[in-house]
């Protein structure tokens, strides 16, 4: 890899891992957070250090450093770069999925991603099943305004989180790598997208994108009850999920 090619991959937010051997370094490993996925990037050993767990020690390492699906992404020839990778508790994703993921979450030409093959963790598997939750089945958790029922939250099969709110009101907040639509479901009032207020009634949808502070509040002597769908599906410990205002956590 090149200086310019190295520092275009650090610019694009691959953070790099070394090995080292007596004072050298032998090995090196790539991680990089992708929209929802973590990805392995540009792992190499040296010739002469092979087959002495180098490797393996730095893909478990990285490992540590993430709560999101991991996906590698490789040669199809190089079998034994998949061997290894499936040693290592990774799967190989169908044809059609890894056509898909290798346009989502790389970029690359259209030739390699002919040549190329997708191999995911068990998170990763589990991340995308089909899964039917009940509204009914879910605890409330209360906060200053109200409360929130977390039905699908991190991926736990779906494909974005799905959350029923109840408030009053919502402290301004903004969201970062994390879209959202709201759908009401009961009550009337206002949301504030930015420095624009809009009227809110049963049947209304709010479309908020990443990074526009948002707020909303009910007519006096209501209560707002509406849907959350928030994209790509995160963890509420992930950073670009959690609201720049913690007390608004009811519209999470």
């Amino acid at each position: 890899m090149s200086q310019d090619e190295l520092r275009h991959e650090i610019e694009n937010g691959v953070r790099f891992w070394g090995y080292q051997d007596g004072g050298k370094l032998v090995g090196v490993m790539g991680i990089q957070d992708v929209q929802d996925v973590t990805l392995i990037r540009h792992a190499y050993v040296r010739t002469t250090h092979r087959s002495r767990g180098i490797g393996g020690n730095l893909l478990a390492e990285l490992r540590t450093l993430t709560a999101r699906p991991v996906l590698i992404g490789t040669w199809a020839a190089a079998i034994w770069a998949v061997r290894f990778y499936e040693k290592h508790g990774f799967r190989l994703v169908t044809q059609e999925e890894k056509n898909r993921l290798l346009k989502k979450y790389w970029s690359i030409p259209d030739r390699q991603v002919d040549t190329s093959v997708v191999l995911g963790d068990e998170r990763w598997f589990s991340y995308r099943q089909p899964l039917v939750h009940h509204r009914d089945e879910t605890q409330p958790i209360d906060c200053p305004f109200g409360h929130v029922q977390r039905i699908v939250t991190g991926g736990a099969g779906g494909v974005a989180n799905v959350h029923v709110v109840k408030i009053t009101k919502g402290t301004p907040h903004l969201h970062t790598g994390y879209d959202e639509v709201y759908y009401v479901l009961a009550g009337t009032g206002t949301i504030t997208l930015g420095q624009e207020t809009h009227p809110l009634r049963p049947g209304s949808v709010a479309v908020i994108p990443a990074g526009v502070p948002h707020s909303l509040e009910a007519e006096p002597g209501q209560e707002l009850e509406f849907v959350i769908f928030g994209t790509p599906p995160m963890t509420m410990d992930d950073e670009r999920a959690k609201p720049a205002n913690p007390s608004s956590c009811c519209e999470l």
